[in-house]
């Protein structure tokens, strides 16, 4: 079994298409944590889908909301883990947001050797277009060596000759974690009970596909999302100035074509890719995607009871899922939805 457990504000559209995909890659189950308490209907939705267990965030928090994003996933995640340990101890869960898909090889993590307790997943990042038909992404940046840093540069093509200038997103990749184990679920890692990172079994098979502002409507979906989900970006000087700007008090006077435009900017200076220019160097990977979404595995006879155990755990102390970090801690390389 493969398990992903995730925090999300979207709408039901949306979600969909990342849960198909997900499935498509040979995800059986997904728990799906709403994160949006005035949202009633979106997690009665994706209940009524085969594979997937959603929370609803209002029956979930109660009056207990914590104020940081990243405090939130590392509870929901580490909440989930416990209850699908107890309920079905089998296989693998990884902690995902809801613009990443996994793409691994299915036969050969479940025939991982049993002492292997955590696998890291390599970022692919979605290539930023102004659309692409249909939100289908064929092409994606994967992660660049010193030389094709360098060259870019040189080129004039990156700022600095690094690759969290390359990326919009994370560099660092997610991990998954054996059920059975007795690790835990961080942002990005795996860590034990002191929170020190697990090692991680790493390999070309062994992906994370990052759908991170890959259009100029999910650049707009985003950054709305992250000025209003309480969390702080502390990674990068320019993602910091991104969000500042996205809060600048001309957005609540602007007409709608004035802001439509400064949007569109936004997108062009901070996210757009020269698809061009990196497919002639060969830098761009496409993947081979998955004909379609795939039936989750028949008849799962622990989703009710996974289902179940997250609403016995709701309105409960659920601290101890938070890995002890206080509500103002914030990892070095911070997540978004």
């Amino acid at each position: 079994m493969i398990t992903t457990v995730s925090t999300v504000k979207d709408d039901v559209e949306r979600l969909q298409r990342w849960i198909d995909r997900n499935l498509a890659a040979g995800v059986d189950r997904m728990v799906v944590f709403l994160d949006d308490r005035d949202d009633a209907r979106t997690a009665a939705a994706l209940n009524a889908l085969p594979g997937v267990v959603a929370v609803d965030a209002a029956a979930w928090w109660g009056d207990e909301f914590p104020s940081k994003l990243n405090v939130r996933q590392r509870i929901n995640a580490n909440a989930a883990l416990h209850v699908v340990r107890e309920t079905d101890p089998r296989g693998w869960m990884f902690h995902i947001d809801g613009d990443e898909v996994l793409h691994l090889d299915r036969e050969q993590l479940l025939a991982l050797p049993e002492d292997t307790e955590a696998v890291r997943l390599a970022p692919l990042e979605a290539l930023a277009q102004w659309e692409w038909p249909d939100d289908e992404v064929t092409l994606f940046k994967r992660l660049l060596s010193v030389e094709e840093l360098n060259l870019l540069h040189l080129l004039g093509m990156l700022e600095r000759p690094a690759n969290d200038d390359y990326f919009r997103g994370h560099t660092s990749g997610k991990s998954g974690l054996r059920v059975s184990s007795d690790a835990s679920l961080d942002i990005h890692r795996v860590v034990d009970d002191s929170r020190n990172p697990v090692s991680a079994h790493r390999a070309s098979w062994l992906q994370v596909l990052h759908y991170e502002s890959h259009t100029l409507d999910e650049f707009v979906r985003k950054w709305t999302n992250h000025t209003t989900s309480g969390h702080r970006l502390v990674a990068r000087p320019e993602r910091r100035r991104l969000a500042s700007a996205m809060t600048a008090e001309g957005w609540a006077q602007w007409p709608a074509e004035i802001a439509d435009d400064v949007r569109r900017r936004l997108f062009a200076a901070t996210a757009l890719d020269d698809r061009g220019g990196l497919e002639r160097l060969g830098l761009l990977v496409a993947p081979v995607m998955p004909d379609g979404p795939a039936a989750p595995m028949p008849g799962d006879p622990h989703q009710e009871a996974i289902g179940a155990g997250l609403s016995a755990l709701g309105g409960t102390d659920r601290t101890r899922f938070g890995l002890d970090a206080p509500d103002t801690r914030e990892p070095t390389t911070p997540e978004q939805q």
